[in-house]
């Protein structure tokens, strides 16, 4: 659920909760009844944390969901939830590679078919900036999934995308 303090200090806003939808905050009383619930502070999506491991620790899973909004796979509906898939490396970890490989650059959330089939079915992926994926599926299409949706990319973008942030840029297309 999201909610801003202003909002919990005034009773008065709207609250956002994770499978249901916006709700006015005069109604999480029915919403939540007598549950127990536990307020964690505002993620900073600025913060860009990087991590030695090839777990995804809860913090850098928090960050990458909320920046993704949910399974990253092309044509996907963004009905998942945070706890229906799994972390993906977009660069697949190397236990012999630099440090901070395990972050929201080089990560996305992925239902496990469609993680398993990135891993075993021919599909590259590249994160091209928060939130933003770069695919190539087995056929040598090239699809930009992003909080809009999925777009069909001429090859020559998409490279241009991945040289641009290997040189730490973000490329956007009109």
């Amino acid at each position: 659920m999201h909610l801003t303090d202003e909002a919990l200090r005034t009773r008065t806003g709207v609250a956002r909760i994770e499978g249901v939808g916006p709700i006015d905050v005069r109604q999480l009383h029915e919403v939540l009844g007598h549950a127990d619930v536990t307020v964690t502070p505002v993620l900073d999506l600025r913060m860009r944390r990087r991590v030695d491991a090839y777990e995804h620790p809860e913090i850098i899973k928090d960050h990458t969901w909320t920046q993704t909004g949910g399974d990253c796979f092309p044509y996907t509906p963004r009905t998942a939830t945070r706890d229906t898939v799994d972390y993906d490396h977009a660069i697949p970890y190397d236990d012999t590679g630099p440090p901070g490989q395990t972050g929201p650059h080089n990560s996305g959330p992925l239902r496990r078919r469609h993680h398993r089939t990135k891993t075993h079915g021919g599909y590259t992926t590249r994160v091209v900036g928060p939130g933003r994926h770069l695919w190539r599926t087995p056929h040598g299409q090239t699809l930009l999934v992003d909080h809009t949706g999925t777009h069909r990319i001429s090859p020559h973008e998409a490279s241009a995308m991945a040289d641009a942030i290997n040189d730490g840029a973000e490329l956007y297309f009109t």
